[in-house]
């Protein structure tokens, strides 16, 4: 059974806008399951790592959010770009 992605209750900033474009990413795939995306990146990363990135309440290590759209198709350097953005912002509130 698919397991829903949910959608973390978080504060405005660059996390927001980082994990915000990751779902639509998921959505715009035709929400595939964790189990799917992990098999698409061929065991790189654990079904569980997918399932930590796509519910994460804090910014993910770049190398999994980099293995994760890939298999999505998405955009790799839009998302680096996020990505440096939300730990910019998380180093700067102390996290």
């Amino acid at each position: 059974m698919p397991v829903a992605i949910r959608k973390v209750a978080i504060a405005e900033g660059a996390l927001a806008t980082l994990l915000d474009a990751l779902r639509q990413l998921h959505t715009a795939a035709g929400e595939p399951t964790v189990r799917e995306i992990a098999k698409r990146v061929d065991g790189q990363i654990s079904r569980d790592t997918v399932h930590r990135v796509l519910t994460a309440a804090r910014v993910p290590r770049w190398r999994n959010l980099e293995i994760i759209v890939g298999a999505l198709d998405g955009d790799v350097s839009r998302f680096q770009r996020l990505w440096v953005a939300a730990r910019a912002e998380e180093d700067q509130a102390g996290g």
